[in-house]
């Protein structure tokens, strides 16, 4: 791996030889660290570890992390259809770790596809919190929507708009606030070396350092007195982190730093910065703990000001007989819906989020839950709905063990035949896989036909 000469001599610079010469090394290193992050709000750490077939190595900063062994393939177990774990960089699991978001706040994930952080928000507060998804990029929000409807998450909005647009809307808002900015991508380098060459043309620090300072910015007014902010990039640079951290705070005096206090976390170079309060932020280096780049910080609000408090966002709730192909779609599969307020757009169904504020002037690409569509006095189920409910909870439903072929062929899409277990009569059944749901399908006959969605199949 060819590293661009210039970030070479700036790293040589910054660095001791010695540290120098061990950091080179790591980064030249062929080395893929995989690691998942469990979803507490589906199963308990213990159990998944007692379930998964395989040993897992714990990430020392992240309780829900967990490193994989080499050689298995994630992505192809039934357990991440079902939603259970999230594919992540281990060092990605620490900004999130750092704004310890709490159930019955309200947070912001400010630039959040593809949804690695906005699930590890949503099962940190067990979906009892109202999150807001934003990102810049439509195209990155189908990734991010998907994400966060695997995780069987309802509580949340996703938003396609620029920071200042939000800012304009939740004026000392939010309890947290998470920026994890666009950055140069030093820290990614090894794990994917295409950014060496996006670094030299489109993310060079001195791009990115104006963005991120403008984010943060518009953050700051977003975050409620008493609040916190967390700053995060995924780059080596001084001048996107511990300077940018340090700009941060003369233009922000009504913010102080806390110090990010975890196992195989790294403080601050302070004297990259000439601050010595800067030993507060986080750094994870790769020569130092078994992950790639990452940096983090705690920037927390003073109690001075007034909490921003939107109106309640106003809708007209779906007639009774509307709603009515819905309600014996519940009694026919045998589910208990998540309890709230219904909302109907043309012909899509969706469960709002608790405490929606009022949202107008945004661009929302997603209300809370898709429960699925109501057309011509029928109810089609959506594949979130099967996601968002609880183990065993419906009385309809065919079991499709982890370990089985049969399973592997319904996250292919293939119809499958009725056996002696399958729910007798014709109708919607709830596919699950050791208890958890994946997903609807119907029975017609002999004949279970296959309802998974085809973007989610396996290939």
């Amino acid at each position: 791996m060819k590293l661009p000469e210039e970030f070479r001599q700036k790293m040589q610079h910054l660095m001791d030889q010695e540290e120098y010469e061990t950091f080179m090394r790591e980064l030249k290193r062929k080395v893929m660290i995989q690691s998942l992050r469990v979803n507490t709000k589906k199963i308990s750490v213990a159990e998944f570890l007692r379930i998964f077939p395989y040993e897992l190595t714990p990430v020392p900063w992240c309780a829900e992390g967990f490193y994989l062994p080499k050689g298995f393939k994630a992505s192809m177990h039934p357990y991440y259809y079902a939603g259970l774990y999230y594919l992540q960089d281990p060092s990605a699991m620490l900004p999130v770790v750092a704004l310890a978001p709490q159930s019955g706040e309200r947070i912001l994930d400010l630039c959040s596809a593809p949804g690695g952080k906005a699930t590890q928000i949503g099962a940190a507060t067990a979906d009892q919190s109202f999150v807001v998804m934003n990102d810049i990029n439509p195209k990155r929000t189908k990734a991010l929507l998907k994400n966060v409807e695997n995780f069987g998450l309802k509580n949340f909005v996703v938003t396609n708009n620029q920071p200042q647009e939000l800012a304009a809307v939740f004026p000392n808002y939010f309890d947290r606030v998470l920026v994890d900015a666009p950055c140069s991508g030093e820290g990614m380098f090894r794990r994917e070396p295409r950014l060496m060459i996006a670094w030299r043309r489109d993310f060079h620090p001195k791009v990115c350092t104006p963005i991120q300072a403008e984010l943060l910015n518009y953050a700051a007014q977003m975050v409620a007195p008493g609040g916190r902010l967390v700053y995060s990039t995924c780059t080596f640079s001084p001048e996107e982190n511990e300077l940018q951290v340090k700009n941060f705070l003369a233009r922000h005096p009504n913010f102080y730093l806390h110090e990010i206090d975890l196992e195989g976390v790294s403080p601050g170079r302070a004297m990259w910065a000439g601050d010595p309060q800067l030993e507060k932020v986080g750094r994870i280096w790769p020569h130092l703990s078994r992950g790639e780049g990452q940096f983090a910080a705690i920037l927390v609000k003073t109690t001075a000001g007034t909490r921003g408090d939107n109106a309640a966002f106003v809708h007209s709730e779906p007639t009774a007989t509307s709603l009515e192909p819905f309600w014996e779609f519940c009694t026919e599969v045998g589910i208990t819906p998540p309890p709230g307020r219904f909302f109907q757009k043309d012909d899509d169904l969706l469960l709002l989020p608790a405490e929606l504020p009022e949202l107008s002037g945004l661009n929302v690409v997603r209300l809370g839950l898709f429960l699925g569509e109501l057309r011509y006095g029928q109810f089609l189920p959506a594949h979130p709905l099967a996601l968002a409910l609880e183990r065993q909870q419906a009385k309809r439903q065919i079991e499709l063990p982890a370990s089985s072929t049969e399973v592997l062929k319904y996250l292919k899409g293939d119809t499958l035949l009725a056996t002696e277990t399958t729910p007798a009569g014709n109708g919607w059944i709830l596919v699950t896989t050791d208890g958890f749901p994946l997903g609807w399908a119907k029975r017609v006959g002999n004949l279970v036909k296959n309802y998974y969605p085809p973007a989610w199949r396996i290939k």
